[in-house]
Order: C-alpha cells, then structure tokens, then sequence
C-alpha cells in the first residue's frame, strides 16, 4: 500500500480518492487544492491536476468510484482482454457486488449483482473473467450480429471455451439469455464468424441445401491441411467467405492474398468446387448467392468427396 499521497497518485494514474486523501490532508486542504491545482471527476474522486482525463484515467476514475470490489464488465472489459470487433461506447461499464450501493454516474455505468465473479488482473485493471464479460455484453447489446462477431472471435481465437460461455449463459441472469443463447446457437454448430453466420442463415433458408461441415478439416491428396468455412460432403463443395481485411493483397498482405489463391488450386486440383463469397455480398446479393450456391449443389450431388480427400474433423476444436 502506498506510503504518501504522491505514491497514491503515481499509483493511480494520477487520480486518488477523498478517502485516500484524508489520511494525509485535512479537509481544508483538500478543499485549497480543489480551487487551484486538482478537480473532481467524479463523487469522491479527484484528478491531481487540471488537465482533460485520458481513457486510462477514465477507466480507473470509474473503478474507484465504484469502491474497492469493482471490476471492469461488459464493453470495458471486452477492450482491455484485446477483443476484435467491440463496438465504440464512451461508457465504462463497471460490475459490483449488490451489497455496495453506486449509482451509475456520468461515463460510469453501475451493475450490481449477486453473483460476483473473482476479478482477474489485465493491464493493471481488475477485470471480469472474459466469459463473464462476453455474456454480459451479448445479454444486452441490441444487434446480435455485432455480439456473435465478438463472441465468436473470441472462440476462434481460443481466449475462450465455448463450453464456458454455455455454462455463463445458464447461470447469469434471466433477462438477455433469450438473445444471449440465439447469438451462441450458430457458434455452437461451428460457426466461427459473423459472415459465416449469414452464411448459414442463407443454407436454413434453402429447400435444397444439406447442413454443411462447419470449419471441419480436412487433407488433400498432397498433404495439405486446411480448414474451410463449410463443406458439402456429399457433393465435395465447399463455401468461403474472404473479406478484404484477411484475403485482399492491399489489406492482408502479399502473402496471405497468394496463399489463398494457392490453396484455391489445390482444392480444385484434388478435385473440390470452392465458391468464394465477400461479407458484403453476402449481405446485399444474398439472393443471388444462394441460387449460385444451389445450382452448383445441384450438379455436384452424390459425388462425394474425391479419391485422396480424407475429412480429418468434422467440426471446430472445441
């Protein structure tokens, strides 16, 4: 524990609490050092200059506010543990026990609960536990596709078990676990992106189309390894969707650009149809894409998999 007031300062980016200020000022003090050099930021906490708060500053502001048992939640959570895709909200969103009485003041958006997680530390901020986090924000976030973006980013990226976020779902609260469980449902069939998940919604909407693999594995006569978006077995086609920021050659770099072209080729040179479709037009031809998606089912049915084309996994590692 800091030993002086500029200790608690330093400590704090800059920032101390009335409380903590007492056990080295009077009041007075305090009062003299509000008029001149400090200001108030929020109840009881104090900014050691007067200067505009940086994000750190609010970040740690809203945690102190919110005393000692608070952690980081939701949105503010999702950002420090370094997720892709979380919207932009000016709010800092904290978790306390329903013991503490805060009410949600300026920035600093207050939820209490019962079920309290044990924090963990990121970046010198203590944080809920990402599951935790992940299902507060899809609980409440009004686009489900944004939420299933984030959560299945999360998932890809192996910072998360799905079967922890199953587990959250069922145990948090009941108010949001209706939309919380539709943004799970297609990540709990494979699905491992918000384009795949449009991907699937057009295949649900077909008359023609079997369920494909989702994200499975598989190995071409050549020992190649990869893993495509969906599979049709029966018919040996397979649907990508490349979005620029991870396949274009301007976006994604030479390298990644010329590894899917390659392993295009192979696909096919072993004998599988791959269709490529951009997240764009599957959102705005997404007509179009499924009658293309269909006519080729169509013409390929039955077939099955090519001599050499072994299906290693069937689904996404759990």
């Amino acid at each position: 524990m800091p030993d002086s007031l500029e200790s608690w300062i330093a400590v704090q980016d800059g920032l101390i609490t009335r409380q903590q200020a007492l056990a080295f000022l009077s009041d007075a003090a305090i009062q003299r050092r509000l008029g001149r050099r400090w200001q108030v930021v929020l109840p009881g906490v104090y900014k050691a200059d007067r200067s505009p708060l940086s994000e750190i500053q609010r970040v740690r502001a809203a945690l102190l506010y919110a005393g000692s048992d608070a952690m980081l939640n939701d949105t503010s959570a999702l950002r420090v543990h370094g997720l892709p895709y979380v919207p932009d909200e000016a709010a800092v969103r904290v978790l306390i026990p329903d013991s503490v009485q805060r009410a949600s003041r300026q920035f600093v958006v207050i939820k209490r609960t019962w079920r309290l997680p044990t924090s963990v530390v990121v970046g010198g901020l203590p944080t809920a536990p990402l599951d935790r986090a992940l299902c507060e924000f899809a609980a409440r976030h009004d686009s489900e596709r944004d939420s299933l973006a984030v959560l299945a980013a999360a998932v890809q990226q192996r910072q998360v078990r799905l079967g922890s976020l199953i587990e959250e779902a069922h145990a948090g609260q009941a108010r949001g676990r209706p939309r919380l469980l539709r943004v799970l449902m297609p990540i709990e069939a494979g699905v491992r992106s918000a384009p795949e998940a449009d991907f699937r919604a057009l295949v649900a909407r077909s008359r023609l189309l079997p369920t494909p693999l989702w994200n499975c594995l598989i190995e071409l006569p050549d020992g190649t390894v990869f893993s495509p978006d969906a599979l049709f077995e029966d018919a040996a086609l397979i649907h990508e969707v490349n979005g620029r920021q991870f396949h274009a050659a301007d976006e994604a770099g030479e390298d990644v650009f010329e590894a899917m072209q390659r392993r295009h080729d192979l696909l096919v040179a072993a004998g599988v149809t791959a269709l490529h479709n951009s997240p764009r037009r599957l959102r705005r031809d997404a007509d179009s894409v499924l009658r293309e998606v269909e006519e080729v089912y169509l013409r390929r049915a039955g077939r099955g998999m090519p001599p050499g084309v072994k299906i290693l996994r069937t689904a996404p590692l759990a």
